[in-house]
């Protein structure tokens, strides 16, 4: 008779919370929700076998959540999908006139098509090329052009007090170093100012230095002021300590890509006359020198494993002035996105804002998720690249030291994803019985629970399934 009473309650349980999976696992399932989350929006779930193409556990599988970095596992398929798997970024510099006896006429000119990897080294080896190329001065200064995108930085969304923060950097066409650079401050005497050294060299920032060496308590900050290409720095730094060091986003990446060339090119006896400025390539202006970034599965290895925020943006507005046009925006991507995933047979359930996840207007839904994932692991163009870029559990990447030393190190490839009480977690696991299982996990407003439940839940999953009921441990 208990038996027949515990039945029946947990199948009440299943119709009024909207939770359904196969009679024996839900048993071993549903005491795994937080009490929290079994009569509201605050968990969504579902969990999907790749062998059978059955749906082992859902959970609110089609409201939607804010899928913070999750957002990337989107951004990635359609990407890969869209864009060939020898795409890559460049960054193009031309000549504003001829070369006569060493001196290049008429400027250099620098224009970015959307490279979210280009580094610091890269336009050392170009200004090395440059010089190689019998270049020995540059007469009209140096014009960057970042025209093939919008000159809208910020996404939808994006809460103000992220601006300056390295994690949420200003986007354009041309980026350098993800748009961060560092801050190194170094004690001096006691009572005296710190000094202070940037990098790169050549970014253009102004420093107001207010810190001092002092071996009193206390430490440093560094603020920008607002509206201005300006840093402040202050507080105090202890004597004995080496140095300290900060990570902001840059105000103006296009000048600041400008700035470190011209540096570049200096430290290899170029001289280069007038300033670095804004504009955009004229058509007369010829072809110079192209730097190409690595292969597009390399760009979203790194986009998916350390959830590089920039890296989504570039990639999305890229996809806007692809297939719409220059110049590419927000909107345009977001478009091509939308285009992408009706054609794949996703027609709702999804709003799609930015490339990273850090809007908290995107939308998506479990199973919208876990259909996407589920078309990536089967597309044997995009399969590969995509599931080599996700983090592995204990291993590598957001995850390298979640599961660490578990039942669950190596056997979960999944994307995660954090934002203020919002939790996600989406991928594959792959069980004991040989099966590979997809899933998503989106939880708002859930706190610290919602991790916990991730875990508890991926643990069970590693022992599903051997048909269509699981017994527990």
């Amino acid at each position: 008779m208990r038996r027949v009473l515990r039945a029946s309650l947990i199948s009440y349980l299943f119709i009024i919370i909207g939770f359904s999976t196969s009679f024996g696992f839900a048993e071993n399932l549903l005491p795994l929700i937080p009490i929290e989350a079994r009569s509201n929006g605050k968990l969504g779930v579902v969990v999907k076998s790749l062998k059978t193409n059955q749906t082992i556990f859902e959970f609110n599988p089609n409201l939607l959540f804010i899928p913070a970095s999750n957002q990337k596992v989107i951004i990635s398929v359609a990407a890969l999908s869209l864009l060939n798997k020898d795409f890559r970024f460049k960054t193009i510099f031309y000549s504003g006139g001829e070369i006569s006896y060493g001196v290049l006429h008429g400027g250099l000119y620098l224009k970015g098509f959307g490279d979210p990897t280009l580094e610091t080294e890269d336009l050392a080896f170009a200004a090395e090329q440059i010089r190689m190329m019998g270049v020995r001065e540059i007469r009209g200064g140096i014009v960057v052009d970042d025209s093939y995108f919008d000159r809208v930085r910020y996404g939808r969304g994006w809460k103000d007090k992220w601006k300056g923060d390295a994690f949420s950097p200003p986007i354009g066409a041309l980026t350098l170093n993800h748009n961060i650079f560092k801050i190194h401050v170094y004690p001096t005497k006691i009572g005296g100012a710190p000094s202070v050294a940037l990098e790169p060299s050549g970014t253009y920032v102004k420093i107001i230095n207010n810190a001092v060496t002092s071996n009193k308590k206390g430490g440093l900050s560094a603020h920008w002021i607002d509206g201005e290409n300006t840093i402040v720095i202050r507080g105090r730094i202890h004597p004995r300590r080496s140095s300290q060091s900060f990570e902001l986003a840059v105000g103006k990446p296009d000048l600041y890509a400008g700035g470190v060339i011209k540096k570049k090119l200096e430290e290899r006896g170029i001289k280069v006359g007038g300033a670095v400025s804004q504009g955009q390539v004229p058509d007369w202006a010829r072809t110079f020198y192209i730097h190409h970034s690595s292969p597009l599965p390399l760009v979203v290895n790194e986009y998916n494993k350390e959830s590089v925020n920039v890296i989504g943006e570039n990639i999305l507005k890229t996809l806007g002035a692809y297939f719409k046009g220059t110049p590419g925006s927000w909107e345009k991507g977001a478009q091509v996105i939308s285009d992408f995933l009706i054609g794949i047979g996703i027609t709702d359930q999804f709003r799609i804002i930015d490339g990273s996840g850090l809007s908290n207007l995107n939308r998506v839904s479990p199973e919208t998720l876990t259909d996407i994932l589920q078309h990536a692991y089967t597309d044997k163009l995009i399969g590969r690249d995509f599931i080599n870029s996700l983090p592995i559990a204990g291993v590598d990447g957001t995850l390298k030291k979640r599961f660490q030393s578990s039942r669950l190190e190596g056997r979960v490839l999944a994307k995660t994803g954090f934002l203020d009480n919002v939790r996600a977690l989406s991928g594959y696991a792959y069980t004991n019985s040989g099966d590979v299982l997809v899933f998503s996990i989106l939880a708002n407003g859930l706190g610290w629970k919602a991790k916990e439940f991730q875990n508890n839940l991926l643990m069970k999953l590693i022992d599903c399934c051997n048909g269509s009921s699981y017994k527990g441990n």
